[in-house]
This record gives structure tokens, C-alpha cells and sequence, in this order.
């Protein structure tokens, strides 16, 4: 479509011209009249370019939604991953002669760097040291007490919900950009016939064509 080769600021400027001189200037309204653009056909392109525009600031709305939605994930994974590193080491030297607890809490794996994977790790971590009160006394010589673990926990959980919320915003932009690129769509194909109609009703007014930004019938 056309609106490809123009950038969408430009593309609106032209619409808005075109559809402002067609309803405000009396002989272009009526040349374009005896074409059967009458004030109706006019007013669904002034609807229509409302409506891109409507949806054009929405989309921007959206993805700045998104990004704000991201950025607070990647934070929240970042604090919770600092912590569990920290404790998991910990554990490491803490249960080092104790192999059903290195199985149990999974410290024999490399610690994934695949979100999915590390945060079922990570809440696996925190919940079998929750229900293993002997494993908490041997960790709070590291000075990692059942509070500080149930803390970490907490930011494992938020950071799940903040991915929760991330991927609702996700979606919600790209519903955003398909209903902002399918009005854009509806009024460039509304425009391209405006404009031939147009070259035909003012063929012998080339300064009424000026005005509505088009050229000679080509």
C-alpha cells in the first residue's frame, strides 16, 4: 500500500488535507458531488482518518505499556536471581557431603539461564528448604535464616507475576498494531479511489487539485 512509502506523519498530513479541502471548499465539493462523492463520502474518510489516528496513538500507547511491563521483569528477575546465586552457593558448601540434598535441591544441575526452566529451579530451591527444617538450621551459619529464604521466595513468585503481566501487555500491543494497521489499510484504500475520482471531477481545475495535494490524471 502506499502508506509504505511514506512515513505515517506525512502520510496523515496528506490525508487530513485532502479530506479538509474536499468538505471546506464549496467547488471542490460540488465537482466532487457530480461523482457521487457527496458530503457522506466525504465524512467516511474524515471517520476513517479519525479512526487511524485513534489507533495510531493507541498502538504507541501500548507498546510504551509494553516496554514498562519489560523493563520491570528483567529488574525483578535480576534481584531474585542475585539472591538465589547467592544462596545456592551457599548451599553448595553447606550440603557438599549430603548428596540426597544436592539431588533434592537440584545444586548437582547448572543453573539455567532459560527464564522458563530457571524459575521453576529457583522456586524449587526455596519451597524444598521451606519444608526441611533441619536444612534451615545447617544454613543459618551463613547467616540465611527460614525469613530470608521465604523473601527470596517472594521475589521468584514477583518476578513470575511481572512475566504474567509482560506477556498481557505483549498482547495487547500487537492487537494494537493490527487494529492500527488494518484502519490504515481502510483509509489508504479509501484514498486511493478518492484521488482518481478527484483527477476526474477537477481535470480542468488544476489549482483545486493543487489543494488537495494531486496532480494532473496521470
Amino acid at each position: 500500500m502506499s502508506v509504505v512509502d511514506a512515513s505515517l506523519s506525512d502520510f496523515f498530513t496528506d490525508a487530513a488535507t485532502i479530506v479538509a479541502n474536499a468538505q471546506q471548499q464549496p467547488e471542490i465539493a460540488a465537482a466532487l458531488d457530480t461523482y457521487g462523492y457527496d458530503t457522506a463520502a466525504i465524512q467516511q474518510g474524515q471517520t476513517l482518518l479519525a479512526t487511524a489516528r485513534s489507533l495510531y496513538d493507541l498502538q504507541i500507547k501500548e507498546y510504551g505499556e509494553q516496554h514498562g511491563a519489560t523493563q520491570a521483569f528483567e529488574a525483578a528477575c535480576r534481584q531474585a536471581d542475585k539472591t538465589y546465586a547467592a544462596h545456592r552457593k551457599l548451599a553448595k558448601v553447606a550440603f557438599k557431603n549430603d548428596a540426597q540434598r544436592q539431588t533434592n535441591l537440584r545444586l548437582n544441575e547448572r543453573k539455567s539461564q532459560v527464564y522458563a526452566l530457571w524459575h521453576e529451579q529457583a522456586r524449587h530451591f526455596y519451597t524444598a528448604l521451606l519444608a526441611d527444617p533441619a536444612a534451615q538450621t545447617q544454613l543459618t551459619r551463613y547467616k540465611i535464616t527460614p525469613e530470608a529464604l521465604q523473601a527470596a521466595l517472594a521475589l521468584v513468585d514477583q518476578a513470575e507475576t511481572l512475566k504474567t503481566a509482560q506477556e498481557k501487555e505483549k498482547g495487547e500491543a500487537q492487537n494494537a498494531t493490527d487494529q492500527r494497521d488494518a484502519a490504515l489499510l481502510a483509509l489508504d484504500d479509501w484514498l486511493a479511489d478518492f484521488k482518481v475520482v478527484a483527477r476526474l471531477a477537477l481535470a480542468d481545475t488544476p489549482q483545486l487539485l493543487e489543494s488537495l495535494k494531486l496532480g494532473a490524471i496521470p
